[in-house]
């Protein structure tokens, strides 16, 4: 049975203000500096024509994942594409970090010949460096970093952690007229194995040197806020068993740190890919329109508020990793469906908290914005960069409770008129939503399938041009009266204020 919703713009309430910068992204280090990152999937497992290999044992698995790692160049960020569809979100906050950022040794003046270091696996160069910085000020951005922490810069190796490298970093961007504007210690520290750390090192050495990296960041850069601590630890994972229940705890880290951070960071993926299956916390392709998998991203915010209200309370929620699922993105991250979870997720955290979502990533693997080779958009860009330009900063309560069907959302408007943006999503695979209106600018995204690599504006393909030319989004006109949203659609409806 269909459901069916009355607009009523005279009942809304403000919430909050949103941070306009809401939508940032990632450029992960290894793309800096060029390393590895997730084998591509197959064009049949994005199409769903073919299944993606699984396994029984954890033995197997870890096999499986060594092998799914490829060689991937230095991302060029002067390609003028990447530039203009970037460009296009307006202000964006962009973390350079990563687990590659942890064990990676800056060289600014090319004294190892691109060879690391002892106590290092990777080396950023000064061309890398002024890549991104280039980048950053083209698109109208800003700067979030974590740094190394590997023991290379730690005394003897083996002792506390020291501040020469991080040095390194803020020196040459200060010179470059730039500043790096937010920075978190170490990516992930709920993952203390792999990361080329000191021989034995534990929580109380990490929470040791986060304090040390807070002191020396407040007295040398105070205009650079400390985020923290970026944690990729949930109820969820820990839930489902795997290795996902070995993470440690976000608590137990933030126990053992005695400077708050200025803005509380986690990371919030709606599960593990196929390629990670065996750690836990999977979706199957059959649930990723569900009311569970659509508010997973939910229940890891209101589990991280609960430990943000005790150790940094009153700073804002930063997700500094987010996507459909961890280890790169499921096989259908680069189709249509995955607008619908994007686009839920931006407008329902708004509702929630104030913020940022930190999209992981811009243009790599199957979970980026843009295709890693092409720099041509994904489907859940159009719908992201519909939500930039049509929604506004004030958040309202639209007194619709979210069920199968009907995710109501409500804005101001971005272009300043009086009036109101509504986000609505039928995220229902059979049902219409009827939905009544008043005289509205309506924008309705679908494709044919939910695996379609096209997504449709108003039942026109978008078609952006192979330089970067982004094409007219142009929205229809409709009277007062009675819209039909079809299953599995996002819409934005654009509407006056008549009080």
């Amino acid at each position: 049975m269909s459901i069916e919703l009355t607009l009523n713009p005279e009942k809304l309430e403000v919430i909050r203000e949103m941070d306009p910068r809401v939508q940032s992204y990632n450029i992960e280090m290894t793309e800096l500096t060029g390393g590895t990152f997730w084998v591509p999937y197959t064009p049949e497992q994005i199409s769903g024509e073919e299944a993606f290999p699984t396994c029984d044992k954890m033995e197997d698995m870890m096999k499986m994942l060594a092998g799914m790692q490829t060689k991937v160049p230095a991302i060029n960020l002067y390609d003028e594409k990447i530039r203009s569809f970037a460009k296009a979100f307006g202000p964006v906050v962009i973390r350079f970090s990563g687990s590659w950022a942890t064990r990676t040794y800056y060289d600014f003046d090319g004294h190892t010949g691109g060879k690391a270091p002892e106590g290092f696996e990777f080396v950023l160069t000064k061309e890398q460096w002024q890549g991104a910085l280039d980048f950053v000020k083209a698109v109208n951005g800003q700067i979030l970093v974590s740094v190394a922490n590997s023991f290379g810069v730690h005394e003897d190796h083996t002792g506390a952690w020291m501040p020469e490298q991080a040095e390194l970093l803020w020196k040459y961007t200060e010179e470059q007229g730039m500043k790096i504007e937010y920075a978190e210690f170490m990516n992930e520290p709920n993952m203390l194995n792999g990361m080329c750390l000191p021989d034995g090192y534990t929580l109380d050495d990490y929470g040791r040197d986060y304090d040390l990296f807070a002191k020396w960041l407040r007295e040398n850069h105070p205009e650079t806020k400390l985020v923290g601590p970026c944690s990729a630890e949930n109820e969820r994972g820990a839930a489902a068993g795997g290795m996902a229940a070995l993470l440690l705890g976000t608590e137990d880290i933030m126990k053992r740190c005695k400077e708050a951070p200025d803005y509380y960071s986690y990371h919030s993926y709606n599960g593990i890919s196929e390629r990670g299956q065996m750690f836990g916390a999977h979706f199957d392709f059959d649930a990723v329109t569900s009311e569970y998998y659509l508010g997973a991203t939910m229940e890891d915010l209101h589990y991280n508020e609960t430990i943000r209200d005790k150790y940094a309370p009153g700073a804002e929620m930063w997700v500094t990793e987010s996507a459909d699922a961890a280890c790169g993105g499921n096989t259908w991250g680069p189709t249509f469906v995955e607008t619908i979870r994007y686009v839920d997720e931006l407008a329902r955290f708004n509702v929630n908290t104030r913020g940022i979502i930190f999209h992981n990533t811009l243009a790599s693997s199957a979970y980026g914005l843009l295709d890693a080779d092409t720099h041509m958009p994904r489907p859940q860009y159009w719908g992201a960069l519909l939500y930039s330009r049509l929604a506004g900063t004030t958040v309202y309560d639209t007194k619709e409770e979210i069920r199968e069907g009907a995710h109501v959302y409500a804005q101001s408007r971005k272009d300043g008129e009086k009036g109101f943006c509504y986000v609505i999503i039928n995220n229902s695979r059979e049902e219409e939503t009827l939905v009544h209106v008043p005289a509205c600018v309506q924008y309705t995204l679908s494709a044919d399938s939910l695996r379609s690599q096209e997504i449709k504006l108003n039942g026109n393909v978008i078609a952006s041009g192979e330089d970067g030319t982004i094409p007219e989004l142009k929205g229809e006109e409709k009277e007062a009266g009675t819209i039909t949203l079809a299953p599995c659609t996002v819409t934005y409806l654009v509407v006056g204020d008549e009080r």
